[in-house]
């Protein structure tokens, strides 16, 4: 499994549209191959600090969709003044570990 941690930063003013954009997104990544799943975890210590945490097959997978057309089409419906507000302060993976349990 691979996985993909985007650590964002916006506005604490703006946390709330930011997710909402979240939870209308396109659903066009669900499509694509190697997809598992994906969440938004709000920052209960940082103000303004989101983490997008998407799960895939491998590694590969998760390229292939940032490459994609979809990837730039869902990034395209975001209201440009919440796009440019947002900053992306860290992209994480974890690629080396297996579940084990759950």
């Amino acid at each position: 499994m691979y996985i993909a941690l985007s650590r964002l930063r916006v506005a604490p003013a703006r946390v709330d549209e930011l997710i909402s954009a979240f939870r209308a997104r396109a659903g066009l990544v669900e499509g694509h191959d190697g997809f598992i799943g994906l969440e938004v975890w709000r920052s209960e210590r940082e103000e303004g600090e989101l983490l997008m945490v998407s799960r895939w097959q491998t590694r590969e997978c998760f390229s292939a969709y940032m490459k994609s057309a979809d990837h730039r089409a869902s990034h395209a419906r975001i209201e440009p003044g919440l796009a440019n507000s947002v900053r992306l302060e860290r992209l994480e993976h974890l690629s080396t570990y297996e579940v084990v349990a759950t």
